[in-house]
């Protein structure tokens, strides 16, 4: 009997372990679309055990997907989610950085680490009830990031506009995830 209780001690103190490395956040955002209007999207970054030394934390996890949620359309009261699906060979997801709407339909624009120094734009558009990878040129317009990317340490119920300002100008940020574009490929 003994045995069985050190057991069950032993799964209590692994289960609690792998929950303080894993886990994740959640949050309200307002996010300011290109035609002005402001929207508040929900957000989650689900986290796993793993990271290296570039971690930005030292509690031995790391993203594993983010999620947002809005509704679509304004007023329907239906809700719609996007996740990120790709992964980097060092299995860090993509992190969205914009939320707009083009033609009336959502869009979403990621980026994803793909080699050495080198990472890719994604553009996702919402058709016909799902998300669907659009096509993207070496060259295309330049778009400000409004998706939070910076600093989530510390984070309010609703991270408003100037809130998100604020996180999201470190100096220790790249251009990369300020702006999409106008290069599908960013390098160096």
């Amino acid at each position: 009997m003994t045995w069985y209780f050190a057991r069950l001690g032993l799964f209590l103190i692994m289960c609690a372990s792998l929950s303080a490395c894993s886990g994740g956040q959640k949050w309200k955002e307002e996010v300011q679309l290109s035609d002005g209007r402001n929207i508040i999207v929900d957000r989650e970054m689900t986290r796993e055990a793993g990271g290296d030394e570039l971690a930005s934390n030292h509690s031995g996890s790391k993203p594993k997907t983010y999620h947002i949620r809005f509704e679509y359309p304004a007023g329907s009261g239906k809700m719609i989610e996007w996740h990120s699906t790709k992964i980097s060979p060092q299995t860090w997801p993509e992190v969205p950085l914009i939320l707009d709407m083009e033609s009336g339909q959502p869009v979403i624009f990621a980026i994803v680490f793909i080699s050495s120094g080198c990472e890719v734009y994604s553009k996702y558009i919402y058709r016909n009830g799902a998300w669907i990878e659009g096509p993207l040129p070496a060259q295309f317009e330049q778009h400000t990031t409004n998706l939070l990317f910076g600093t989530q340490k510390d984070l309010p119920t609703l991270v408003n506009l100037e809130e998100k300002r604020k996180r999201n100008s470190g100096v220790g940020y790249r251009k990369a995830l300020k702006q999409v574009g106008p290069s599908l490929k960013i390098c160096g």
